[in-house]
């Protein structure tokens, strides 16, 4: 995980520097959609947020998504034991019951 971090690290560096470099105003243009004249490294740096957000939504998406699976597995094993399995946190171990 330490590398990925130093990985996106690095990538921002990177996009940071080009868009420093590059102060110069331009003009976006879209389909039919035309923007008024930004400075481009606004316009770079701007783009690489909107990345690195909708990259974190589409993670937190899929933890939602596995959180209500592991949920749903669980209720399973309850139902397929024959024994309720009491709901955890998410650091705390399954603990059953002792009979």
């Amino acid at each position: 995980m330490v590398i990925v971090y130093l990985l996106v690290a690095l990538l921002g560096g990177a996009a940071s520097l080009f868009a420093l470099q590059n102060p110069g105003p331009t003009e976006v243009t879209f389909l039919h959609w035309h923007s008024p004249r930004v400075s481009l490294s606004l316009l770079i740096l701007g783009s690489a947020m909107v990345g690195v957000l909708l990259a974190a939504l589409s993670g937190l998406a899929q933890q939602i998504r596995l959180h209500l699976r592991i949920r749903q597995l669980e209720r399973r094993v309850g139902e397929l034991s024959g024994r309720p399995v009491i709901a955890r946190s998410r650091r705390e171990p399954i603990v059953e019951p002792a009979e």
